[in-house]
């Protein structure tokens, strides 16, 4: 939980304390706002797995490593 603490909702007094949850059925789209702790703890209290393409994956939340380099390993 302190990966996914650290990722989505960061440190200090810029962290986040609010998520948008949306859902998309169709045409139909609806949407709230929730405490991000609940959030997180909903969608990521699972196990952890590296998954084939080396990223990271938590319950629900696919964390994945961003690199402008081509894929050299310096990313």
């Amino acid at each position: 939980m302190l990966i996914i603490n650290d990722i989505i909702k960061g440190r200090g007094k810029f962290s986040a304390e609010w998520m948008l949850v949306a859902q998309k059925i169709e045409t139909n789209a609806r949407w709230i706002l929730k405490p991000i702790n609940i959030v997180t703890n909903h969608f990521g209290n699972e196990d952890i797995v590296i998954i084939k393409q080396g990223n990271i994956k938590n319950g629900r939340i696919t964390m994945q490593k961003k690199g402008g380099d081509s894929g050299r390993k310096t990313a």
